[in-house]
């Protein structure tokens, strides 16, 4: 055991060697200490890279990227396209753990998040399906810049798609070229890992049984329907598609050899330091204090801005550490207050997983799930969707107040209420998607795994201990508000029904689906099928957490502006999925790279400041 350890670890020092020509990664922490960078990006995730590389295109800037983990190009847990969940629970998974889920079965969850240069697209299920059009539209009402004609121009500068082959448009793939890019970095495809077979139509017939129409492409901002997905993967010349396209792969390893650009693996990043001037009253970073692997601490030094991109668990805990946040909060671990912030760490929203599943009459099935249904309120509620809105409508109040009343001064009742209506309206009024269905023929199993897309809970992030690297308190209030615990019930019956519609219903072996109809009666109440989900579903979180440095006005909540600064300073910005202020639906991932572009863009236009 020990020689196969001692080879294992000469292999990975190997390939990391390989992986970089640059000499900041030996003993990098005495060699950075006290250095000098116009840009200091803290993380070195799917956002991250996207800055570093757009930003660095100008030779006279020098950036630098602080990562917790390490290069993974040649990480097969990362890099086989094969197989889904390979790198979950390993050494590149942060693996956060939150609090218990009081309203949610009492559960401790495990939130997972790359840990490595890449971050989350390094284990993520490579889906690459931005939000509903729709979603992005309302973000102009809350005082946002963006909107979807912008998010969609941004998103397509980022993406280099591959059309789909005739063999896989035989077994479902289909695009709209008007909804892609076609000359950005990014490698984007129809997976030619999908279940071959006739399997597509047995789901799409039994989608369009259930009234849920085909949809041919997913990614121009409509996404009520069924169709085949799209996925971030490499495409090899012959058409198919060998190697996970993780951020790094698509923004950084093509152009690591520029002077100007510096990755610094194996250290976290702890908190921003401060200059004594403040000239205009808002806090001015001068450096960041990060620490590596084993325990050096240095500090860099930032000429012009301090870019946090640490992902919506780690980028409010590196902003409270800094001083950064609630009073309360900060106290509790004795840190001064610098900037009285008290929305840092709240609004966390994600969404919760959730399986229906059986075993099959005979066949086993071969290839990857490439398939995705979104259902609307009305698909989902049918007849008694206006009864439902009307009686939700009736709630707000009370639910703002809850949320209100935990966020530490964040928001008051009346921004929250105006918040959770706004997302109602789009449910009712539109065919924006309440929840996304993806069906499963995979090995011996049949199912569907689901999650409501439009979670009213918010939740918080927070820092728990005086070690500025310990892992956050995290606490997402699943189900705390019951318009939750009926979308999730709605679509749980949905998807078992799924499994008993022709000519689904035909592959399937009724007396193995689960939950059965012993446990969960065909007319089994709302209260009973709540009960599965909380306590016997296995539910997890879905790893699309954002929200906790909401880009909002200050007054709704908002940690950061239009332009990703970070209110009350000077310098400091929030680039990652925690600017996002409300839940989408879509993949995380595909939101963020346009979100990236647009955000890379904007500090383009802001570099004549520092000339």
């Amino acid at each position: 055991m020990a020689s196969r350890s001692f080879l294992w670890a000469v292999w990975t020092f190997l390939l990391v060697s390989l992986a970089s020509s640059k000499p900041v990664n030996i003993k990098q922490s005495k060699q950075v200490n006290s250095t000098h960078f116009d840009y200091i990006i803290l993380g070195g995730g799917t956002a991250g890279l996207v800055l570093a590389s757009r930003l660095s295109e100008d030779s006279a800037v020098s950036v630098a990227v602080v990562e917790a983990g390490n290069y993974e190009r040649s990480n097969p847990n990362v890099t086989n396209a094969t197989v889904l969940g390979l790198a979950k629970d390993t050494r590149i998974d942060w693996q956060y753990k939150s609090l218990p889920q009081v309203y949610g079965g009492n559960q401790t969850l495990i939130w997972s998040a790359g840990k490595g240069l890449g971050g989350s697209s390094l284990i993520n299920g490579m889906t690459y399906i931005r939000p509903a059009s729709s979603q992005i539209d309302l973000w102009s009402s809350l005082g946002l810049d963006l909107n979807w004609e912008k998010l969609f121009a941004f998103a397509k500068k980022g993406e280099q798609f591959q059309v789909p082959s005739p063999a896989l448009t035989a077994l479902g793939a289909s695009y709209e070229a008007s909804a892609h890019g076609f000359t950005g970095p990014l490698s984007t495809c129809n997976s030619p890992y999908i279940i071959t077979g006739d399997i597509h139509e047995v789901f799409n017939s039994t989608f369009q049984s259930l009234g849920i129409p085909p949809r041919h492409e997913f990614n121009g901002g409509e996404l009520r329907g069924f169709g085949v997905q799209e996925v971030t993967q490499e495409v090899t010349q012959n058409g198919l598609a060998s190697t996970r396209e993780d951020a790094a792969r698509a923004y950084y390893y093509p152009v690591m050899d520029r002077p100007n650009l510096f990755v610094i693996v194996n250290t976290t990043a702890t908190q921003i330091m401060w200059s004594p001037n403040s000239p205009n009253r808002n806090a001015i970073a001068s450096a960041a204090e990060v620490v590596s692997q084993d325990g050096e601490v240095s500090t860099i030094y930032a000429n012009r801005e301090i870019i946090l991109s640490a992902g919506a668990i780690r980028s409010p805990a590196i902003l409270e550490n800094s001083g950064v946040g609630n009073p309360t909060v900060l106290s509790r671990q004795s840190i001064d207050t610098k900037v009285n912030l008290p929305s840092v760490g709240e609004n966390l929203q994600d969404q919760t997983t959730i399986i229906v599943s059986s075993r099959p009459l005979q066949q086993s099935f071969s290839g990857l799930p490439g398939f995705v249904g979104h259902a609307s309120m009305h698909d989902l509620f049918g007849s008694n969707t206006p009864s439902i809105f009307n009686s939700i409508l009736a709630k707000l109040p009370e639910y703002a107040a809850t949320i209100a009343a935990q966020n530490g001064g964040a928001s008051n009742a009346t921004v929250q209420q105006h918040l959770l209506r706004s997302q109602l309206d789009l449910l009712y009024s539109s065919n924006t998607p309440m929840s996304e269905i993806a069906p499963l023929a995979l090995g011996d199993l049949i199912g569907a795994v689901f999650w409501p897309l439009q979670p009213f809970s918010r939740g918080s992030v927070h820092i728990d201990s005086t070690d500025k690297t310990a892992h956050p308190s995290i606490d997402a209030k699943f189900f705390q508000l019951d318009f939750d615990g009926q979308m999730a019930v709605a679509t749980a019956r949905f998807s078992r029904n799924l499994l008993t519609t022709a000519p689904l219903s035909t592959l399937v072996n009724a007396l193995t689906i689960e939950p059965d109809f012993d446990l969960i009666p065909e007319d089994a109440s709302d209260e009973v099928w709540l009960d599965w989900i909380k306590a016997k579903s296995s539910y997890q979180p879905n790893y699309h957490h954002l929200g906790t440095c909401a880009m909002l006005p200050k007054e709704m909540g908002g940690v950061v502006d239009n332009d990703f600064k970070v209110y009350g300073t000077e310098n400091v910005r929030v680039v990652d999925l925690s600017v996002v202020p409300l839940q989408v639906a879509g993949h995380s991932t595909a939101l963020l790279y346009g979100i990236s572009e647009w955000a890379a863009q904007k500090m383009e236009q802001m570099k004549e400041n520092y000339r």
